[in-house]
C-alpha cells in the first residue's frame, strides 16, 4: 500500500505529540503558530527560524517527542518499507528526538523536511512543495518505479500532495 519509500507527516501520522497547543499559543499571545511566520517576515527576517517564540515552540515539540506515543499502524507499515521521508510543520529536532527513541525507524528515515527546511508554514503551497520535493528526491532511488505516496492526517495536506502528483493516503486507511 505504501510502496517502498513513502513520504509521511509526523504529528498525528507517525507520532502523537502531547503538546498543549492551546496553552502554548496563549502563553505566546497567538491564535495560530502561523502568525510567527508572518511576524518574522514582517520584521525583515524572511521567515527565518529565530526568536524566543520559535525556541519555545521547538522546546515544547522536542519534549513531547521524547514521550510521544507512536501511531502503531504506521510504524508497522513503515517496517515493511525500505525507507521513508518525513514532511512536517514541526521542528526537525522533534522528529529526530522521536526517531532516536525508535532506532528501527530512524535507520529507515531517508530525510526530514521540517519547518527549518520549509522556511514557512506547511500550509503555504510553496513551502509544502519545497519540503515535498526534498522528500521526493530523497526517496527516489529507493522508490524505483513505485508511485510517490504521501500519508497524512489532514485533508488540506492530502490535497496538496495530490496536486504534486502523489497518491495521498489518510493515515486512518493504513492497515
Amino acid at each position: 500500500m505504501l510502496g517502498r519509500a513513502p513520504i509521511v507527516d509526523f504529528d498525528g501520522t507517525l507520532a502523537r505529540l502531547g503538546v498543549d497547543w492551546d496553552g502554548l499559543r496563549a502563553r505566546l499571545g497567538l491564535t495560530s503558530l502561523d502568525e510567527l511566520w508572518t511576524a518574522e517576515e514582517g520584521a525583515g527576517g524572511g521567515g527565518e527560524l529565530d526568536g524566543q517564540a520559535w525556541r519555545a515552540v521547538t522546546a515544547a515539540e522536542v519534549a513531547a517527542a521524547r514521550e510521544a506515543q507512536p501511531v502503531e499502524r504506521m510504524v508497522s507499515a513503515l517496517a515493511r518499507c525500505q525507507g521513508f521521508a518525513v514532511l512536517t510543520g514541526n521542528s526537525q529536532a522533534a522528529v529526530n528526538a522521536f526517531l532516536d527513541r525508535r532506532p528501527e525507524l530512524g535507520s529507515l528515515c531517508l530525510a526530514v523536511a521540517g519547518r527549518e527546511t520549509l522556511r514557512g508554514s506547511k500550509r503555504d503551497p510553496a513551502a509544502f512543495s519545497r519540503g515535498f520535493q526534498l522528500c521526493a528526491d530523497a526517496t527516489k532511488e529507493v522508490r524505483g518505479g513505485d508511485p510517490l505516496v504521501y500519508v497524512g492526517d489532514l485533508a488540506w495536506e492530502l490535497a496538496a500532495a495530490r496536486q504534486l502528483g502523489a497518491l495521498a493516503i489518510d493515515v486512518t486507511e493504513v492497515l
